[in-house]
């Protein structure tokens, strides 16, 4: 896929995301939004109906105590009429003793009393009228009573949630505060509702209910809905990030493999041209008549057979520690004596490319457990890529060190160079597999980009850790920690 597309599809995915977002945004909102008339629904309702349930009360108990009064009276005046019988006299009564005369009298006593009490009735609902809205509002209710009755309908409503309640009088003042009602904090959150509204001269006083954790409670009701989408949502976004992360790997290994076969066709043509040149050579008869000139083809075809014989290696050597199937023989060996000898064949090649090599081996403790092949092809790799990264207009100067720790537990190796240096970009994927490092805007150093990956494996099953610093225009330096022998 082209580097085009996925950045198309990748700003496809993202404005796709957000759109979703936006929708789930503009869902919850919403939600929230009728969460809360619900709730503020059910609040104004319970406090409607709790002001209706007091008001019927007062009117009921207003109207018994005014008809126990009256009827009192009138039992009394019954007595006294002899129409009814005394007390003490009780026992002896009996409704044999009634005649028709005191039947037809008692008719019309009770008439005149059902005329007289409807006019009563009308009387004390004029006098509960006037008198009882002159009554302060806490004394007209008890504020026990009321918060039970707002609880029970507040929860016939399902809305099941702390709240304070507060008795406000016609003056504004608080009368009745509930338990820990602080009023600093209400704000405009709070509900009304008038109280006795039907009074003849009504007068402003308020049933006043304010809920300290309603939008916790409002959020809480949606809370699964919410993790639910918010989990989509998540695991929607990380799958179009992966996506994009493989894509653009994918993409990266591409470019890779093609990078990695143009320098291995390279590489490989080079020396296979040099050999099939130099046999053609042989074929010719003057040339055979020429010792001289047979020698020296014979030693080009040695010298690019053996060149030819290292790339296959590298690459090799890179496909075993993949699969974790390279044979290593460790055995006790003295790191200084290994570096040495890789120094010694190596100036020859500095040399012909005009620079020069130092070695600086301080170590006193350098018995290691290596593999000495590996660790042989750890040093020619590291001291080979300083050549190819040498400064085309200086000369290139090496220089190998070796120190141990404090407790002499650790070998330290320096190798350092004067070369064109790595910048911080590449310097943090030089031991990726194919990763080479360009000159000016090309790759122009030959090679696969395995070298370094190579060592960098290598060490790592040596229980050691590898680490490079370069800059720029100055040169680079590779540190090697190995343990040694001592214990």
């Amino acid at each position: 896929m082209r580097k085009q597309s996925i950045i198309l599809l990748g700003v496809a995915m993202v404005v796709t995301f957000l759109g979703l977002v936006l929708v789930q945004f503009n869902y919850f909102n919403t939600l929230i939004d009728m969460r809360r008339a619900h709730f503020d629904k059910g609040v104004k309702q319970s406090l409607y109906q709790t002001c209706r349930i007091l008001e019927e009360e007062e009117t009921i108990n207003y109207l018994n105590e005014a008809l126990q009064s009256e009827g009192k009276d009138m039992h009394d005046e019954l007595v006294k009429a002899g129409i009814l019988p005394m007390p003490a006299t009780l026992k002896s009564f009996h409704p044999t003793s009634f005649n028709s005369n005191i039947a037809h009298d008692l008719h019309n006593r009770l008439k005149k009393n059902y005329i007289r009490q409807k006019v009563m009735m009308t009387d004390v609902a004029m006098k509960w009228l006037k008198e009882a809205p002159e009554q302060p509002i806490e004394q007209r209710i008890n504020t026990k009573h009321v918060e039970d009755l707002l609880e029970r309908e507040l929860t016939n409503m399902g809305i099941e949630t702390p709240f304070f309640m507060a008795l406000v009088n016609y003056q504004g003042e608080h009368v009745y505060e509930s338990a820990s009602f602080d009023t600093t904090n209400i704000s405009h959150d709070y509900y009304s509702q008038i109280l006795f509204p039907n009074d003849y001269n009504p007068k402003m006083n308020l049933l006043r209910v304010y809920f300290p954790k309603r939008d916790g409670y409002i959020f809480q009701s949606m809370f699964q809905s919410a993790f639910t989408s918010i989990i989509m949502s998540v695991v929607l976004f990380l799958t179009f990030v992966f996506t994009i992360y493989l894509m653009i790997r994918q993409h990266r290994v591409a470019e890779i493999k093609t990078d990695f076969m143009n320098n291995m066709t390279h590489e490989f043509k080079t020396p296979i041209s040099s050999i099939s040149l130099a046999s053609q050579m042989l074929n010719d008869e003057n040339i055979a008549k020429s010792p001289e000139l047979m020698k020296r083809i014979s030693r080009t075809i040695g010298d690019e057979t053996k060149r030819l014989s290292f790339q296959v290696e590298k690459v090799l050597q890179i496909s075993l520690l993949e699969n974790e199937k390279a044979i290593m023989k460790f055995k006790e060996a003295d790191v200084n004596t290994i570096i040495e000898d890789v120094v010694e064949n190596f100036n020859i090649k500095v040399k012909s490319k005009g620079g020069s090599i130092e070695s600086d081996l301080m170590a006193t403790e350098s018995l290691a457990t290596v593999d000495e092949l590996h660790f042989t092809n750890v040093i020619f790799n590291l001291l080979d890529n300083a050549v190819k990264y040498a400064k085309p207009d200086e000369p290139l100067h090496l220089v190998v060190r070796t120190r141990n720790n404090d407790d002499c537990s650790q070998l330290i190796i320096k190798i350092e160079d004067n070369g064109i240096g790595i910048s911080k970009e590449h310097l943090k994927k030089i031991f990726e597999k194919f990763h080479r490092v360009p000159t000016g805007n090309v790759h122009n150093v030959k090679g696969f980009g395995l070298g370094l990956a190579y060592v960098y494996k290598m060490i790592q099953k040596h229980n050691g850790t590898i680490k490079a610093e370069s800059e720029l225009g100055v040169g680079t330096i590779f540190t090697i920690v190995i343990p040694t022998l001592k214990k």
